[in-house]
């Protein structure tokens, strides 16, 4: 039953990543509990409609994703998916998925996952579960306000004629040992009684401890699109707990921060926009020490025509230093770092707040290796390895602070002195990079030519103008360039299967960008953009025919297997060895 439970789980995050919703109050918000983690939510009937735009059809697709050749198995998966229909669970509304994190020194940690959807008809849908052949012998728990079954080792459904709620709970308790040393093993019976307790805690919420009480998750609703995600700092206030770690303040300054994004399926392309909203102390700190923006020149001047990818960042350094001292923690910051005759302040003033990685040409080519075999002998042998140019810059701030960091970094012999900075030692060797710096830069390249191609500033990098575009006035921007990765893998990768995964990639495919802006109006913007190959296509369309293709790939490679292991078993066979089929 647990796979199926798994198969079921699976398909549902499929939905809650491939669909939309419209609702602007989702009913379903009062069973979630205002200390979720993460909340998406996804409306598996605008899935359909979008995938009818390329003659897709939900049942298709699921009839599909099994890639097991075994047709008992495809038959079981298909009368799964037919019940499942069956049992009034309603897909035509709003589905849920939402991650609980708790954590604390005496217990440990745990985590819940949950699938939330609406029923329509309660003595059905447990029609629906009792017809299941793994849970004909589990026994149904009548509570007051909700029905409850254990449905595997760490999975239970929970239901009531409302709403249905199928929950993964995970826990790692403290590590605990008895008198003697020996390591005790978790209580089960513990575990199986907080995951019905948390459970329970969904039935039961009040309305200030739902997430339907959060103003700015229900307004996320309000913009149409095809799904929503939204994130609370609960999950990092959990993990805080579970640590002997007592800073007051850092918990004020972690509460209460909410991310809310919208996911569309548009016409060649994924487009993911978030906003992050802060709590009046972070709001003040990212107020104050608000950075500038990328340099745009640090990617133009590249000398490549084949720009894979690159990350530009730019910020105020004084925004740690900033952080230091509201969490009060200073003084024990530079206590650490004291031993190392260092200060928080060095590290902050070392750079300017201007950080560039840019990547080009990169390539799978045979490659001649050596080794030394037991006799001493140098031996080679050529292997396919990978490649590529490679920029990382900084600007450098302080230069006084700077120096100190180095000191270290020479002293280690990562670095030496040079009349005009330093360059890369003997602990760099092995690494193959260059490091050149001066009294302006902070840059290690993949080779000594890079380098010098790039510092004299006379190449021109080959991106196009929507790319350049998009990444300008942002804090930070960043791109993958797709084509260029994939074509480049095709060439150097042998394996039939792989070229063909790959090149199914390659015709789907063709970048990735990912920005954010300084903050403004107590929040910080972001945005996700994965450009499609077909750009007239709707880009879930071109998703759903990846996937098909994937599996096609794979069930042609079991299929292979499959033939090999029958034609060596009858070899075997007839020289009189009959090994296990």
């Amino acid at each position: 039953m647990q796979k199926k439970l798994f198969n079921w789980l699976s398909f549902s995050t499929v939905l809650l990543v491939l669909a939309s919703c419209g609702n602007k109050a989702p009913k379903e918000a009062k069973y979630i509990p205002k200390d979720a983690t993460v909340v998406l939510a996804v409306n598996p009937k605008s899935l359909e409609d979008k995938m009818k735009q390329g003659n897709l059809t939900i049942d298709s697709f699921v009839n599909k994703l099994s890639v097991n050749t075994d047709t008992a198995d495809a038959n079981k998966a298909k009368k799964l998916w037919a019940d499942f229909k069956n049992s009034t669970i309603n897909i035509d509304e709003n589905v849920f998925l939402f991650v609980v994190q708790k954590a604390s020194v005496q217990k440990g940690e745990a985590n819940a996952v949950t699938l939330a959807a609406t029923i329509k008809d309660e003595a059905k849908f447990e029609a629906f579960i009792k017809g299941q052949d793994e849970l004909k012998s589990k026994a149904i728990q009548k509570e007051s306000n909700f029905s409850y079954l254990e449905a595997a080792y760490n999975t239970s459904i929970a239901w009531n004629k409302e709403v249905v709620l199928l929950t993964m709970y995970n826990k790692t308790p403290k590590m605990t040992f008895d008198s003697l040393g020996n390591y005790e093993m978790p209580d089960e019976s513990t575990t199986k009684k907080e995951h019905k307790e948390e459970v329970a805690r969904y039935f039961s919420l009040k309305a200030e401890q739902s997430m339907g009480s959060v103003d700015l998750f229900n307004d996320m609703f309000k913009e149409k699109a095809d799904a929503y995600g939204f994130s609370t700092s609960a999950g990092t206030l959990a993990a805080l707990s579970g640590t002997p770690l007592n800073l007051p303040k850092l918990e004020e300054l972690l509460k209460d921060n909410y991310s809310a994004g919208t996911f569309n399926f548009e016409e060649g392309k994924v487009v993911v926009k978030s906003v992050t909203h802060t709590n009046p102390m972070l709001s003040s700190i990212l107020k104050k020490y608000a950075g500038p923006t990328v340099n745009m020149s640090a990617l133009e001047k590249f000398p490549s025509q084949n720009i894979n990818g690159a990350m530009l960042v730019s910020f105020n350094p004084e925004l740690f230093n900033g952080l230091l001292t509201e969490l009060q923690v200073g003084g024990l910051v530079d206590g650490f770092l004291a031993g190392q005759g260092l200060t928080s302040a060095d590290i902050f003033k070392a750079l300017k707040g201007e950080i560039n990685v840019i990547v080009s040409d990169f390539s799978i080519a045979p490659k001649e290796m050596k080794y030394q075999d037991f006799e001493g002998k140098t031996q080679t042998y050529t292997s396919s390895m990978p490649s590529a140019k490679l920029i990382f810059s900084a600007n450098i701030g302080n230069k006084l602070a700077f120096d100190k960091i180095m000191q270290k970094a020479v002293e280690t012999g990562f670095a030496q002195k040079t009349a005009t900075g330093y360059r890369n030692g003997a602990g760099m060797t092995a690494t193959s990079l260059f490091l050149m710096v001066d009294d302006k830069n902070f840059i290690l390249a993949s080779d000594s030519a890079t380098y010098a191609a790039y510092i004299a500033g006379t190449g021109k990098a080959t991106i196009s103008a929507d790319v350049l575009s998009k990444l300008k006035g942002k804090s930070t921007a960043s791109f993958v360039d797709f084509t260029s990765l994939f074509t480049a893998a095709i060439a150097g990768v042998n394996d039939e299967s792989g070229k063909k995964a790959l090149t199914a990639a390659n015709n789907t495919f063709k970048n990735v960008i990912v920005t954010s802006d300084n903050f403004e109006d107590k929040s910080v913007k972001s945005y996700f953009e994965v450009n499609m190959v077909n750009a007239k296509q709707n880009s879930l369309v071109s998703t759903a025919n990846f996937i098909n293709d994937l599996i096609a790939i794979f069930k042609e490679e079991e299929a292979k297997r499959k033939a090999m292991y029958s034609t060596e078993y009858e070899i075997l066979k007839d020289v009189g060895i009959v090994p296990e089929k």
